[in-house]
């Protein structure tokens, strides 16, 4: 990211070289104007005045003074919205051109957004300079995502259950022809007597 940012910024640094040439004579006079003691921040972005909410942004910053770059210790922006008045404090790194610096920004929320730019020179001076007023795009809404809910796979039927079945129907069933065994023995035991009585009645005679 640095690196695509470089040739930009080269180029900004050898554009405001050439501008101040023809206004550094003014400030060297003897009554230079009053921009001329002022520290200048200016940003440079992708987007026509606008940064993206959610989104990852370098910003390119040019430090200046009387047209100059301007040697900076530190550069500090803040980010406020104007909806309600969140802030978001970001550090700039220095680059290699004097007096260019980038800073990595996150927006949480779209809207609009104050810039105000914390500026330490190396002589010990400090700066606060209200750069610009910025609209934050909102990323698009997305569709609800439905992911379908597959119901679990019923667990296989234990081979266990069966053979249970056919032991217990197999028990029934032995006990049943028992019962009617014993049935069928007790009925021939009751009738022995009374056939033999019987019989010794019909020998008397």
């Amino acid at each position: 990211m640095i690196r695509r940012l470089l040739i930009p910024l080269l180029g900004s640094g050898l554009l405001l070289a050439a501008s101040a040439s023809s206004v550094f004579a003014k400030c060297e006079g003897p009554n230079p104007p009053e921009f001329c003691k002022e520290v200048a921040v200016s940003l440079n972005y992708g987007g026509p005045g606008s940064l993206n909410a959610g989104t990852m942004e370098t910003l390119a910053i040019d430090v200046s003074k009387g047209e100059q770059p301007f040697d900076a210790t530190s550069v500090t922006l803040t980010f406020a919205r104007v909806a309600d008045g969140s802030a978001v404090r970001v550090a700039a790194k220095a680059s290699p051109v004097n007096g260019m610096w980038t800073a990595d920004v996150l927006l949480p929320n779209g809207g609009t957004w104050t810039v105000v730019a914390e500026v330490v020179g190396a002589d010990g001076s400090e700066s606060r300079v209200s750069v610009d007023t910025i609209e934050v795009f909102r990323p698009p809404a997305l569709p609800p995502s439905y992911t379908p809910v597959t119901p679990p796979p019923a667990p296989p039927a234990s081979p266990i259950l069966p053979i249970g079945l056919l032991l217990a129907s197999m028990a029934a069933i032995a006990g049943i022809t028992a019962q009617v065994l014993r049935e069928g023995s007790r009925r021939r035991k009751a009738e022995a007597p009374a056939g033999l009585g019987s019989a010794a009645t019909a020998d008397r005679a």
